[in-house]
Parts: structure tokens; sequence; C-alpha cells
């Protein structure tokens, strides 16, 4: 009775989750436009920020404050964005996102001097907290297995906002320096009463605080009903929930803790070696080929829809079949590679380390950026709760502009240095984001969710051993106990009623699962 209970469960979890498999279209194109419009404002100004800096008579340091202005009031809001959005909603964020971009945008486009530019850029920061808010909404939205799609489109979004950004800045730049802020600041007014009126709040679980009036009394002593069983290592049984990690609102758990804080790393190590590109191949290309804006602007554009390309399919295509894990330290490596490359850059542009190195060196950058991106994206999201996912997700993404923060600033003094050095740094920084890539799926099988992994090898190894009959008598029967037991053990954690399963097989855990668990409420057999 219990079992076929536990199955209709089962079966309407599965319902539920096809139920939201797929996010309101309008809603997911909101989200999406509101990226777009705060990934601009970071890009439109890349090609036209030294001629700003030049008309406010701006040294190399004030430069570099403009550069950081953005990405550190970013740094800073970032995760409280995140915190908000879980407490207050989606829609309410994203609508102080995008008004908060207009308001930037315009002291912009006004601006007289370098330091209120700067003011409209730290404002423009401060509210362009909407990535983890829509990475916040995709969690809430679609079902663990299919949102590495979804990130992959986010990031195609701000990919698109990086290639059309440069143009759309040096092509307005054409008419007056401001007129690419006030484009800007119009996209943002349109995208906030598209928001307003378009967006629809998704539904999300309750926290522990909302849930603390509404949760049942606990049962009384030796009641297990509704409850799975911790068979642990001494052979004892223990009531538990079933366990989830996406159900679980327990965020101290260790083996979930350290690996978030290894991609917390790795999103830092991504934004800053990325920043060196970004930032300062703009600058490279002025100093080697004389290049201007309006060049660097179809570089930069050729660049990011080889990332597109990449990122909307050879990396689906590549995560389904090899795992997240794989694509992320791929994506290091060829970002490794690609800064290797720029750093062999000069002589003439017709020369092979001219035009033909810096295709090949920006096709490298593409791919490594459309695997690496989203990939660090949907790890990071599966080792936090639904109730944390936009502290979580709020938090890798203040990292992320602490890298981009901490970047121009560092690599505008080493520039000045040596400019092949920026980008030999920018290699051994993606070298060292492989390291943790490697240490973080070390990591991962190791977690709860891998035990019927395990499991299922440790049958397959049994069934061979005790097919072939190999040894005494007494070794073939406990080869045979020993395959019963883990196909039990593996059955019952597939039907969600195993919480714990301690690997170390002995006889007193054996008994544990022979001996039914006697219910005291009515009798039934758990």
């Amino acid at each position: 009775s219990d079992g076929k209970k536990a199955t209709d469960a089962q079966s309407d979890q599965d319902q539920k989750d096809a139920s939201i498999g797929t996010p309101n279209k309008g809603s997911l194109f909101v989200a999406y436009l509101s990226v777009f419009i705060d990934m601009l404002g970071l890009s439109i100004i890349i090609p036209i920020i030294p001629f700003i800096a030049l008309r406010f008579g701006a040294d190399s340091t004030a430069l570099g404050y403009i550069y950081a202005s953005y990405n550190g009031a970013q740094m800073v809001s970032v995760p409280i964005t995140g915190y908000l959005s879980d407490k207050y909603g989606r829609k309410p964020m994203i609508l102080a996102s995008l008004f908060g971009s207009f308001i930037g945008f315009l002291i912009q486009g006004l601006a007289t001097d370098i330091a209120t530019f700067c003011v409209g850029r730290a404002l423009t920061g401060l509210f362009g907290g909407s990535v983890p808010i829509v990475n916040a909404y995709i969690c809430d939205t679609i079902p663990a297995p299919s949102r590495p799609k979804y990130f992959a489109q986010l990031g195609a979004v701000i990919i698109f906002a990086f290639m059309f950004g440069p143009g759309i800045g040096a092509g307005l730049a054409q008419f007056s320096l401001e007129t690419p802020m006030f484009v800007a600041c119009g996209t943002a007014g349109f995208g906030f009463i598209l928001a307003l009126l378009a967006f629809k709040e998704p539904k999300r679980p309750r926290t522990n605080a909302q849930e603390e009036g509404t949760r049942p009394a606990p049962k009384p002593e030796g009641e297990t009903s509704k409850q799975a069983l911790h068979v642990l290592g001494n052979g004892t049984v223990e009531d538990s929930t079933t366990f989830s990690r996406q159900d679980t609102e327990d965020p101290a758990k260790p083996e979930y803790k350290t690996p978030v804080r290894f991609m917390y790393a790795i999103r830092f190590l991504y934004a800053l070696a990325f920043s060196g590109y970004i930032f300062y191949s703009g600058l490279l290309v002025f100093d080697l080929y004389g290049w201007q804006a309006l060049e660097f602007g179809f570089m930069a554009m050729g660049a990011s829809i080889w990332a597109v390309i990449n990122q909307l399919s050879s990396f689906v295509l590549f995560q389904k079949r090899f795992g997240k894990h794989a694509s992320l330290m791929v994506g290091a490596i060829f970002m490794a590679s690609a800064f290797l490359c720029i750093s062999f850059w000069g002589g003439n542009i017709h020369s092979f380390t001219g035009l033909p190195l810096m295709i090949i060196s920006i096709g490298l950058l593409g791919i490594g950026v459309g695997f690496g991106n989203p990939s660090i994206t949907s790890i990071t999201s599966r080792y936090a709760t639904k109730s944390e996912q936009g502290s979580v997700l709020g938090t890798s993404m203040a990292l992320r502009s602490l890298g981009t923060t901490v970047g121009p600033l560092l690599w505008g003094v080493i520039y000045s240095i040596q400019w092949e050095l920026v980008f030999q740094l920018c290699m051994a920084v993606c070298v060292l984001m492989l390291i943790l890539s490697i240490w973080v799926f070390y990591l991962n099988k190791g977690l709860p969710e891998h035990i019927a992994e395990r499991l299922k090898a440790s049958v397959e190894l049994t069934d061979i051993k005790t097919v072939k009959e190999e040894g005494t008598h007494d070794e073939v029967t406990s080869l045979r106990n020993e395959n019963k037991i883990l196909r039990t053990k593996l059955q019952m954690y597939e039907e969600g009623k195993l919480a714990v399963i301690d690997e170390v097989l002995n006889k007193d855990a054996i008994d544990a699962l022979a001996v039914p668990v006697q219910n005291g409420h009515n009798g039934q057999i758990q």
C-alpha cells in the first residue's frame, strides 16, 4: 500500500516537473532583454572610451576608473539583488534593474566631465544585476536536466550584447559620442515598459522562514509512515525524508559548500582572463596595426558570432554527451590556447602573425567562451537549493564583476610594461581554471546523487563474479548475498526509499535491510 502511494507521489512529482518544463515565452523574452540591456551598457562604450577620456582630458589612470566604475558597482549590487529577488520576487527586481539602467545611461549622455560620467557608469552597474535574477528565473521554471539549454541561450544573449555593443557604439559615435548613451537609455525605457506589462512572476518554493508557520507537527516516536530509511554502516535504521539536493533546505552540507566555493573561484578566474581580451584587444590592434574603433567593432562582432554558434550548437550537443564538467574543462583549454596565440600577434597585418593568427585566436576564444560561460552557471546552480538560487548565482555574478573590475586595473599596469605579458598571464589564469575544474569534477563524483551510479557498477561487477562462480562454496554464497543486497539498495534508492547508503557492506547492514520496520501507528510494513 505504501509502495503504491510512493509510486503515485513520484508520478505526481514527474507531472509537476513536466508542467514547468517550458517557461512563459513572453516572460523569458523580457528576462533575456533585460540581460541584453545590462550587457549592452558594458559593451557599447568599449570602442569609444579612449575618445571620451581624451575629450575630458583624462589620463590613463582615469581611463581605468571608467572601465572599473561599472563593474565595481555591479560587484556590490549583484549579490544583494539576488537576495532581494529571492525575498521579494523576480519581477520587482527586473523592473528596478531596467529603470536604474535608464537613469544611468541618461546621466552618461548628459555628462560634461569625467566624474559625472563615472557616476552614470556606476549607477548603471549598480542596477545592472539582471543576470542572477534571470538565472534564478530559469531555475524556478525549468527542471534541472533542461537548464543547460536555457543557460546556453542566456549566455548567447550576453555574447550578442558584446557582439553588437562595440559595433553600435562605434557606429553611433560617428554622429556624436553621446548618441550611444541616449540609444541605450531608450532601449532600457522600452524594456521597463515591456517588463511591466509582459513579465509574469514565476511560482517559487517557499523558504524555511516561510514554511515555519505551516510545517506539520512531528510524528510520534516510532511512526515512520511516508518516510524513507537511513541504512547506516553499523546496521542501524533511521527515519528520514527522501534525499534530493534540489528539495533540501539545508545549505550547510559541506559536500556541497566546497564545490560551490570552487565554482566561485572559477567564475572569478574566468572573468579576470576574459577581461584581458575584452578591454585590451582593442588597444592592442590599434598599437600593432593602427586599427580604429570601426575595425575593432568588426573584429568583436566576428568573435561573438562564432561564440554564439558554438554556444547554441556544439556546446549543447557536447554537454549532453559528456556532461557539464567536461564542457567547462574544454572551454578552459580553448581559452588558454587562444591567449597563447594572441601573445604572438605582431608584424605585418598580412603575415601569419597578423590577420591569419588573429582569426585562429578569435576562433579558439569563441569556442572557449561558448563552452565555459554557460557551464560555470549550470554547474554552480546545481549545488544550490531552490530557495538559494538567486543568492548563490548572485554571489557568482558578483565575483564575475570583481574579476572584470580588477582586470582592467591590473592588465592596464602590465600592458604599459609589456603587452605580451598580459595575454601570457591570461593563459596562466585559464590553466588554473582548468585545474580547479578537474578538482570540482572529482568532488562531484563523490556527491550523494552519484550513489546510484556507483551501485550500478557494483551490481554489474558482482553479476560477473557470480556467473563465473569462482572460489569456494562459501565465497560464491557471499558474492550472491552481496549482489542481492546491492540490488536491494539500488532499487530502494531509485524508488526514493533510501536516503543514505553506506558503501561498506557488512552483515549488520544486510540484516538491517532484511528486517522489515513495523509502523507503530497502523501496523503496516514500511
